[in-house]
């Protein structure tokens, strides 16, 4: 297990400190990203400046997993993601460059196609 910490930041004046929720069974934990952003959509909060993802990782900057993405850019493509190390350092990224090529809310308002001809 490792310590991961996450800040989603709202606006210049409010910032919301969250941690992952870890769970014997690996899968029904909670990465820490997830858990600002429902607790900051709980409180109301829908347009994101920034999120800042830190962890006790030494060797690498610590980068959020592929679900944490996705959900990320459910609140939009543009905002800033910082990942650090616990000397200080980090790398300053948007959500779209983590997950370019993304699929968000924006495409559902895409024309569809309601019925495809089926010539076998």
């Amino acid at each position: 297990h490792h310590f991961w910490q996450v800040s989603v930041c709202f606006s210049i004046h409010t910032s919301l400190v969250s941690c992952n929720v870890e769970n014997a069974c690996y899968n029904l934990g909670i990465c820490a990203e997830r858990t600002a952003i429902s607790k900051a959509v709980s409180e109301g909060y829908r347009d994101f400046k920034a999120i800042a993802i830190a962890s006790d990782l030494c060797e690498q900057f610590i980068s959020p997993c592929g679900g944490c993405r996705q959900f990320m850019r459910e609140f939009g493509a543009t905002w800033d993601v910082y990942l650090s190390k616990p000397d200080g350092s980090y790398v300053e990224m948007t959500v779209e460059e983590l997950l370019p090529g993304s699929f968000g809310p924006d495409d559902l308002k895409m024309k569809q196609v309601h019925s495809i001809p089926n010539e076998y």
